[in-house]
């Protein structure tokens, strides 16, 4: 069964919660999920300033990504 958007970012979410820096592929692992997919819906939350991405693509989540994980799992 395929998974929701707000199931991917959720997950997205959880894989980076441990506020370590992690790569695409990293993400890609963890949440079961192709790179291009993990790319596409890092970019949304990015844009929303839920996680960071640096130049090396090293993604990491930031406060208000907690928080919006928060929300979600309630």
């Amino acid at each position: 069964m395929k998974r929701t958007h707000k199931e991917v970012k959720k997950i997205i979410l959880e894989v980076l919660n441990d506020s370590k820096e992690h790569s695409y592929g990293d993400i890609e692992r963890k949440a079961n999920t192709n790179w291009k997919t993990v790319r596409d819906h890092c970019e949304d939350l990015r844009l929303v300033d839920a996680i960071q991405i640096t130049k090396e693509d090293r993604v990491k989540i930031t406060s208000v990504g907690r928080e919006l994980l928060r929300k979600i799992r309630s």
